[in-house]
């Protein structure tokens, strides 16, 4: 009777105008290094993220609807990158969901969806285009393919998930990437701008995720000799879904989060950071289930597999 019940309950929400339910639903570690990395050097970022959404809203507002009472996620990434020539840096990153969750209370009846696995497989590479050491400026770009991690949609006690739990949206994708720096030296300061583009296609359910534009801007200041301090604002923009090659109203958006972050190093070569992402204006398309918080822990540490690279690294 319960899977009959989860499986009417599935078929409704793939037939609803409501999408993309879960919040946090784009990882992003606490203190990668988005530009290029030195000749013969090694990265690794390792991350864990928690997501959190409960309530809905339509459009900026809040609203009354009541179907999924909370959802939560949580997701840990992995990020390698090497520099395979000065300007040339070569990045495989992927991630695996621990939980993606949906809760509903109807009535008296309590159950969950939820789904788990792999996410998906970054391919790509960075190119230096500008470095002025005189300035501490550097403008870098990237190129990428995205390879889901599975194409067949996951089943759980014999319901085939909705989208908004599947751990992988079981399509390519097309990433783009852009990296702006400054460095402030008299002032123990740095300024980034990163701008990434995710172009998705289609899956063998014919659906496809909106295509997202994300914009951050980092502030980073040290304050004591290990520690430093990081303010990042992001704005987040998602396309409509497209099921059938008809639009699904309720899916897509735009919001702005804030996003503070410390981050401690050690010897120059390893950082932990952790961050907390704050919703500050969301406007989704339609009726969708609100984010309320997330937050992240993060190892990132950098090797250098030669001598020279090794130099640089204590250096930088």
């Amino acid at each position: 009777m319960k899977n009959i019940i989860l499986l009417l309950i599935s078929l409704s929400l793939n037939q609803a105008f409501f999408a993309q339910c879960c919040g946090g639903c784009n990882p992003i570690g606490g203190n990668t290094n988005q530009g290029t990395l030195p000749k013969y050097t090694l990265q690794i970022n390792t991350y864990y993220k928690h997501g959190y959404s409960a309530g809905y809203m339509q459009d900026d507002h809040n609203s009354d609807f009541k179907f999924v009472k909370n959802a939560n996620n949580s997701y840990i990434g992995l990020q390698l990158g090497y520099g395979v020539f000065k300007r040339l840096t070569f990045m495989v990153d992927g991630g695996y969901y621990l939980n993606r969750t949906q809760n509903f209370e109807i009535q008296s009846y309590k159950f969950s969806l939820n789904g788990y696995g792999g996410s998906s497989i970054t391919l790509s590479g960075k190119y230096n285009i500008i470095r002025d050491t005189a300035r501490d400026i550097e403008f870098t770009m990237g190129l990428g393919v995205k390879l889901p991690w599975s194409k067949k949609p996951q089943i759980v006690n014999g319901v085939e998930l909705t989208e908004d739990v599947q751990p992988s949206n079981g399509a390519f994708g097309l990433v783009l990437s852009a990296f702006l720096f400054k460095d402030f030296d008299n002032l123990n300061m740095r300024i980034f701008l990163i701008n990434n583009t995710t172009i998705n296609g289609k899956s063998i359910r014919d659906y496809k995720e909106g295509n997202t534009y994300i914009t951050s801007l980092f502030v980073s200041k040290t304050f004591l000799k290990n520690w430093s301090a990081i303010l990042q604002v992001r704005n987040e923009i998602r396309d409509f879904a497209f099921r059938d090659d008809v639009k699904v109203p309720s899916s897509g958006g735009y919001r702005f989060l804030c996003v503070p972050q410390i981050n401690y190093t050690i010897k120059k070569k390893y950082n932990i950071s952790a961050l907390y992402e704050i919703p500050v204006y969301q406007n989704y398309y339609g009726i969708q289930l609100k984010d309320l918080y997330a937050f992240s822990i993060n190892l990132n540490i950098r090797l250098g597999l030669s001598k020279k690279a090794n130099t640089t690294c204590e250096k930088s």
